[in-house]
């Protein structure tokens, strides 16, 4: 797990103390990659989830879910680690 620059609830820099909060980014990391699209990343173009269209098509768990892998494999995270966390934050 890594630490980066934290958004706040808007995608916004958070900032705390005058100064940019710094902490665990794994969570923030997934949620970006699950709300965006392909082509949204100017340096990863295949980088994205495209969630809205897969809403929006005739869908089924084990696509979405083989989706949910290949974006996480391509951000080299390992998605056996955080699919439960993944799916606490889609129903929570």
């Amino acid at each position: 797990m890594g630490k980066d620059i934290l958004l706040d609830e808007n995608n916004d820099l958070k900032i705390t103390s005058g100064d940019f909060a710094i902490g665990e980014s794994e969570m923030q990391e997934v949620e970006m990659i699950l709300s965006t699209n392909q082509g949204e990343w100017k340096e990863h173009p295949v980088t994205g989830a495209n969630l809205v269209t897969q809403i929006r098509t005739t869908n089924n768990d084990a696509r979405l879910e083989r989706m949910l892998r290949i974006q996480m494999k391509l951000d080299g995270k390992d998605y056996e680690q955080i699919k439960n966390k993944i799916k606490m934050n889609l129903n929570g």
